[in-house]
């Protein structure tokens, strides 16, 4: 199928965050024009892939070619798109671009929208801080991207775009025409929980593993899965071992193959948290054997909990990770994630004249990777105060 001109079967898996992930590894080193045609290009897969109309005129537009009409084969032009009077949601999102100077990406108008609390204190006395707290983040997101292909709001280009008004904004904010926006597409939670080990592995390290995997197999003319299972590989990017004696305790690493393979695979690992700033979990990971032996008793508070109320308990956060023979970073990301219920304060655990300048890194960098925030900010900042802030501001 294809040039031959017979018909075939075509399957998309897309999502934004995968654009946005793509978008850290586009820069081209010293070519700054480069880095801004592979931004560009990323941009238009983004845009193709969240199209709500037909795809072959897509297509065949980007290759300079007219096609009148739909082809009437793709998945948008078979399914008929439901539609509702989205003008009032229409006004807000739009008063929210002009109002805060047409310079920020979606991400943070949403926040705007909604009233968080991590948004700039001038934004906070808008009139329409808020005022869309009824609309879930989803799907405003859907509301934008719907508000851009319709020619609404423009999108710039690069790594972090913002939204700008276009000529069609102004007939909109006075109400003089109606918007019909699509209904946001049904979601399903795509993130895989480990819920015996109150973590989720990093998808992102598994598909580099699996990729080391192919390799290794392809060269010793194995299958995949003899080398290791896609259940190691889980257990790998979700308790990260970064030294012989973790690894020995990912099930199905046995001392062959710890010998023939470990040492390939703690590279990868190593690799990954070294970008990311992160540390090994490996530490709060039992045995299997230890798990059948446990008879869980009248504590059965998870890892997290237990950082917790050694805090609560008053303890500094070095004694607490001295006590719990974890780092000071593991005990900093145990207490941030109670953050957002409001169990700790921010000011817990990063200094106030600290918040906004990592804030600011964060608007910037996106919290795909932690590095280059990291490396913008600098010694004085630990990648602890960093993850409360964003904690935070979820």
């Amino acid at each position: 199928a294809g040039r031959d001109g017979l018909e075939s079967e075509a399957l998309l898996f897309f999502t934004w965050a995968d654009v946005t992930k793509l978008k850290g590894f586009a820069e081209v080193e010293g070519n700054a024009q480069q880095t801004e045609i592979m931004l560009k290009k990323l941009d238009q897969m983004g845009e193709f892939g969240d199209l709500r109309t037909c795809r072959r005129k897509y297509l065949l537009n980007y290759f300079s070619e007219e096609f009148d009409g739909d082809c009437g084969k793709c998945d948008n032009c078979t399914t008929a798109v439901e539609t509702f009077d989205g003008t009032t949601i229409a006004q807000k999102a739009l008063s929210a671009v002009t109002r805060t100077g047409q310079r920020f990406g979606i991400t943070y108008l949403i926040d705007v929208l909604r009233g968080s609390s991590t948004v700039r204190d001038e934004h906070k006395n808008l009139k329409t801080y808020g005022i869309g707290s009824d609309v879930s983040k989803n799907d405003w997101f859907d509301h934008f991207k719907d508000l851009i292909a319709r020619g609404y709001l423009a999108q710039s280009d690069g790594k972090y775009p913002t939204l700008m008004l276009t000529d069609s904004s102004s007939d909109v904010l006075a109400g003089r025409v109606t918007v019909q926006l699509a209904v946001p597409r049904k979601r399903e939670d795509r993130v895989t929980k480990l819920t015996s080990a109150d973590t989720t592995y990093e998808q992102p390290l598994f598909e580099e593993l699996r990729r080391l995997r192919s390799v290794i197999a392809r060269g010793e003319n194995l299958p995949p899965y003899i080398v290791f299972s896609d259940a190691t590989l889980i257990e790998m990017a979700t308790w990260l071992p970064l030294d012989d004696a973790d690894m020995r305790r990912i099930m199905g690493v046995g001392d062959l193959k710890m010998q023939k393979y470990g040492r390939d695979f703690l590279a990868e690992v190593r690799k990954y948290c070294t970008r990311l700033g992160l540390t090994s979990r490996a530490g709060l990971k039992q045995s299997s054997r230890a798990r059948k032996r446990r008879v869980r008793g009248p504590d059965s508070r998870s890892t997290f909990e237990i950082s917790l109320d050694l805090f609560r308990e008053g303890r500094s956060i070095e004694d607490i990770a001295r006590i719990r023979d974890l780092t000071t970073n593991t005990i900093q990301g145990h207490l941030a994630l109670f953050i957002p219920a409001g169990k700790v304060k921010l000011e817990e655990l990063c200094s106030q004249d600290k918040v906004e300048p990592i804030r600011d890194a964060v608007f910037k960098h996106g919290t795909a990777a932690l590095g280059p925030i990291k490396t913008e900010l600098g010694e004085e900042f630990t990648y602890g105060e960093i993850r409360a802030v964003i904690a935070s501001m979820q």
